[in-house]
């Protein structure tokens, strides 16, 4: 038995190279012209560097910012100007456009109202 067919055995569930279908994708919207759409999630601009330069050369991506988790709002308005920035100097085949979700403020006090809740509960 190969190491292929071992991993299978172990969990039970076939391995798949998500890398291959990806570019098996892309090879088809090639040869068929097509230039989809794809909505990408973004929690900060260095973390979709690589993947907007990557995905720009096959897709019109629409980049939604939101990260719940930046404090204070000031910061998340700087988090959304670099990530705008980065959008704009990125050498994309295909344009690349932007939506920044609304800042919640109070957020931070419902998720720790959420675990008191839950620490409550056990």
């Amino acid at each position: 038995m190969n190491q292929k067919e071992e991993n299978r055995k172990i969990s039970g569930q076939p391995k798949r190279n998500y890398q291959k279908e990806l570019e098996n994708l892309l090879k088809q919207f090639e040869k068929d012209g097509r230039v989809p759409s794809l909505l990408l999630h973004s929690c900060c601009a260095p973390c979709s560097s690589y993947v907007l330069e990557y995905l720009s050369q096959y897709f019109h991506i629409t980049v939604f910012y939101y990260n719940p988790n930046i404090y204070p709002d000031t910061e998340y308005d700087k988090r959304v100007q670099e990530q705008k920035e980065l959008i704009e100097k990125l050498p994309a085949k295909y344009p690349i456009s932007f939506l920044a979700g609304e800042y919640e403020k109070g957020w931070r006090e419902k998720k720790k109202a959420a675990g008191d809740v839950f620490a409550a509960m056990n």
